[in-house]
């Protein structure tokens, strides 16, 4: 070790070049988080597969930069096969006597991606074993490609989920399980976001899951016919704009929704202002927006917008290009706010991943070039805002 440099710094510079983007910690990544569940791209340079030759290498340079740098090795563990957990367990059971370096303690996140042809139930006899061990764990992802093969009496997962450690505070789940499953996660006091699919739920399958704050369902999901009991949440997302009437329904949630996100924001005419109408405390709306759609079939969603009380923040998400003029994206947009732009209300409307339009574009005729990105953001910006509505374009 350098005799200049104290642990403590060179423990934060192996932090820094080891950092490894994952779904499970965006949170740390992505600049939209809370409002948008990875919405950015991750950098390919801070995959898994990219910062793990950093992680081995630091381990080799001496003996101190070993014991500095071991936990960085092991915060990550990605698993594809049952044969790897099994591998991690034995590891993990021949480090638990002597005086030797715990690995299970450092592990911070563990992904699973499981393969179509291995069998789930190997897989969770497996982990079951392994969580006693990893007592600093903070998140758990689970992806199975495995497809359900009696819907009614072989997807509980209960026991796999009562058996995660009580210290997670992040949970993806994305295989298919019966929807009273969840409820074995009441102990888990910790646990704060929650993102799944593949869920079966039962019309008598009453889900209650109190301190969970932010929410992401996807599909595959069953909408259940009850409103789950979620009395935290202030975060939901969702991927289909019919669902979330349905799945809010008279629940309590309504009241404490702070901030919702709308992946497939096809819609009725008219459809947001009823939506938001019925969240009262809501402060940040955000749905993806295809301009091209909005060329095509201009409408608004926003047809009969009301005044609401708490919201501040419209997010627009691009989810696509189109290859028109620069006047033609503005009023695309300018259609679809317009209802917006009348309430003469102070908002804030970011639209977002406007690289798409610049990059599919064709906006020589109006004097953008290939290094005049910014000038169109700013340009868009400008001609769409008004005293009352700002409108940032990124």
């Amino acid at each position: 070790m350098h005799p200049q440099i104290p642990p403590e710094i060179l423990r934060n510079i192996f932090r820094l070049a080891t950092f490894t983007t994952t779904s499970l910690n965006v949170m740390d990544w992505d600049p939209h988080w809370p409002y948008a569940w990875a919405s950015e791209k991750a950098d390919p340079t801070l995959s898994y597969e990219s910062t793990l030759p950093t992680k081995k290498a630091l381990t080799l340079v001496s003996r101190s930069f070993r014991d500095l740098s071991l936990e960085f090795l092991f915060e990550l563990v990605q698993l594809f096969h049952t044969r790897n957990a099994q591998l991690l367990l034995d590891m993990i059971l021949s480090q638990t006597t002597g005086t030797g370096k715990r690995p299970a303690k450092w592990i911070k996140y563990i992904m699973v991606d499981l393969d179509k042809d291995d069998d789930s139930r190997l897989m969770d006899g497996v982990l079951k074993k392994i969580f006693p061990h990893c007592e600093n764990l903070a998140a758990f992802g689970y992806d199975s490609k495995e497809r359900m093969r009696d819907p009614w009496n072989d997807v509980d997962s209960s026991d796999l989920m009562a058996s995660i450690p009580l210290s997670i505070t992040t949970l993806e789940w994305h295989r298919d399980s019966l929807g009273n499953s969840l409820n074995s996660l009441q102990s888990h006091t910790a646990l704060r976001n929650l993102r799944v699919s593949g869920f079966l739920v039962h019309d008598n399958h009453v889900v209650a899951l109190p301190f969970i704050t932010h929410l992401y369902l996807q599909p595959p999901f069953t909408i259940p016919a009850s409103p789950w009991g979620l009395p935290s949440i202030s975060h939901l997302r969702m991927d289909a704009f019919f669902a979330v009437d349905r799945f809010l329904a008279e629940s309590e949630s309504k009241d404490t929704i702070r901030s919702l996100y709308i992946a497939d924001s096809r819609t009725r005419l008219g459809g947001f202002p009823q939506l938001l109408a019925s969240l009262p405390k809501l402060g940040t709306f955000s749905y993806d927006f295809n301009i091209g759609l909005q060329v095509l079939l201009p409408s608004s969603s926003w047809l009969g917008a009301a005044r609401h009380a708490s919201l501040s923040h419209i997010y627009l998400f691009c989810n696509g290009g189109v290859n028109r003029s620069f006047s033609t994206i503005r009023d695309g947009f300018s259609d679809h706010l317009q209802p917006l732009m009348a309430l003469h209300l102070p908002l804030t409307i970011g639209i977002m991943h406007a690289h798409l339009l610049f990059e599919h574009g064709d906006f020589r005729e109006g004097g953008y070039g290939a290094a005049d990105k910014q000038r169109f953001f700013d340009d868009l910006s400008s001609s769409l805002s008004s005293s009352e509505v700002r409108v940032i374009v990124k």
